[in-house]
């Protein structure tokens, strides 16, 4: 099996239970990756930011896939994006307003200066979003952001995010609404995803699909899992991946894709 390009998805899968990894051991593999001539992606639906702050001691090894897909970096070089027009953003938020699942004060936008909430925004929500962004910024309208905005991500209890990722898909043209955990959808352009993302991150590489291994457990996964030629899945992922992984392996609380990674 010649792996040259390893991708692994964050919450539920490289993360342990704590939400945390060994940094010592990330090193030495990348390390022996670099010998081996592999690359190693982290594909996320977190933004570029906080996944630069996260792995700041070893970016420079490293590729982000982040706001699921919408942007692919390497050593400071966009290798592929996708950003909403200002005129769309605003009117998929003005949609998103007439849903009886979304909260606004519940409603981020991720772009590339940094994240934006409204000023009437749910303390609890700033939170917990503060967890997973980076340069949160409140405002009175969303009109006013001059950024580039990748996507945007709302938060829904846990007996309605189903309803209401629907209800996106099913109202609010050219977006694409996926579950990312945690009772949090994010909402990006109807092309984008992990997967495309991924795909587009090998042709810059010159390298096929099957040279190509990803991680995941979530459905904001699957399609990263179903182009590459060697998904992998821990065994608390979902389902739906367990069924397109064509091996299963340990929890992620055990750590189990840096053990897997370190045997490549």
């Amino acid at each position: 099996m010649s792996i040259k390009l390893v991708a692994t998805d964050m919450d539920g899968t490289f993360l342990d239970d704590k939400g945390q990894f060994d940094m010592e051991r990330l090193k030495n593999l990348l390390l022996r990756f670099r010998e081996k001539d592999i690359y190693f992606a982290v594909a996320s639906g977190r933004g570029l930011l906080s996944l630069e702050k996260l792995f700041d001691e070893v970016r420079g090894d490293m590729i982000f896939i982040a706001e699921n897909g919408s942007l692919v970096e390497f050593r400071g070089k966009d290798l592929y994006e996708a950003t909403m027009p200002r005129e769309f953003y605003l009117k998929v938020f003005d949609k998103l307003k007439e849903s009886p699942f979304v909260n606004v004060n519940e409603l981020l936008l991720t772009g590339k200066k940094g994240c934006y909430v409204l000023d009437t925004v749910e303390p609890s929500y700033l939170s917990f979003s503060m967890h997973y962004n980076e340069n949160i910024q409140p405002v009175a309208d969303f009109s006013e952001i001059t950024d580039e905005i990748f996507k945007l991500t709302t938060n829904f209890s846990e007996e309605t995010v189903a309803d209401g990722e629907a209800w996106v898909n099913e109202n609010v043209a050219g977006v694409k609404a996926m579950t990312t955990g945690y009772k949090s959808i994010d909402i990006v352009l109807d092309y984008v995803d992990k997967g495309v993302a991924l795909v587009e991150l090998a042709k810059k590489l010159n390298l096929e699909m099957n040279q190509v291994m990803a991680f995941g457990d979530n459905l904001n996964d699957l399609h990263m899992m179903q182009v590459v030629g060697h998904p992998i899945a821990p065994e608390n992922a979902r389902p739906e991946i367990l069924a397109v992984a064509k091996e299963v392996i340990g929890h992620h609380a055990a750590q189990s894709v840096m053990t897997y990674m370190e045997g490549l």
